[in-house]
């Protein structure tokens, strides 16, 4: 019997296919990346926010985006629109670029 969740999933990943395990590695490692990203995107809008004195909830007067949210953004558990990220660099004189990916 399993003694805990890591035993348990090790034991239903030996009886899959290679492909299967080809297409979990690949989610796998696409999840991680985007996690990765969003704690990124987190940090440079911190280090931005805080550079220029404001306060989360001062940024989300300047905004009318909600402090919960920029706090999720931050913490890089949000995931923000196009627009949220817009307003939020306007406020922070910062200007949105998009970058080739590494991949």
């Amino acid at each position: 019997m399993a003694k805990n969740f890591n035993e348990l999933a090790d034991r239903a990943k030996a009886a899959w296919s290679d492909d299967t395990r080809r297409v979990y590695e690949a989610a796998s490692s696409e999840f991680t990346a985007e996690v990765n990203e969003r704690a990124e995107l987190g940090t440079v809008l911190a280090t931005a926010r805080k550079a220029r004195s404001l306060t989360q909830p001062a940024l989300s007067e300047l905004t009318g985006i909600q402090q919960a949210e920029i706090s999720r953004i931050e913490r890089g558990a949000g995931n923000p629109t196009a627009a949220t990220l817009l307003r939020l660099a306007d406020a922070l004189g910062q200007k949105l670029t998009l970058v080739p990916a590494n991949r």
